[in-house]
């Protein structure tokens, strides 16, 4: 609201945004053009990459394989809406979105076990962040 020259693009996970959803019926409300990308890998993907890299992968509540349509929920809203599924769909959807000039969601599927980077271990200060070059040193 504070830049309307500014294209904005929010990229959030599929647990992230399903705790802030509600923004999306703010933005047509006031038709904000915001362009949201959900990365849906049906898990809370933070915790899990924690379960995976130091946790012996024993998983505990981090799953949320089920069936929620985040392209129905957000045209629900009043959004236009896409779902990507191959990383070539990504850009031409991108464009589009940002050239409609109104509330728009991406979701796009990725596997459960794509990790994010850079990241911190637990308990560890954030002048420890590590990527994957660092994994593959180890």
């Amino acid at each position: 609201m504070g830049c309307r020259d500014k294209t904005v693009i929010n990229i959030a996970g599929d647990g992230c945004f399903r705790m802030n959803m509600n923004e999306i019926a703010t933005a047509t409300r006031y038709n904000i053009p915001i362009v949201q990308v959900i990365i849906n890998n049906h898990v809370l993907g933070m915790v899990r990459q924690w379960q995976t890299l130091f946790y012996g992968k024993r998983y505990s509540q981090t799953i949320l394989n089920d069936s929620v349509d985040f392209v129905k929920l957000s045209e629900a809203m009043g959004a236009k809406a896409y779902k990507v599924t191959q990383k070539e769909e990504l850009e031409p959807v991108l464009r589009e979105a940002v050239s409609l000039n109104i509330p728009v969601v991406i979701e796009c599927q990725i596997s459960c076990d794509e990790k994010v980077f850079p990241m911190v271990s637990p308990g560890a200060p954030i002048a420890d962040a590590f990527d994957d070059t660092d994994l593959k040193i180890n």
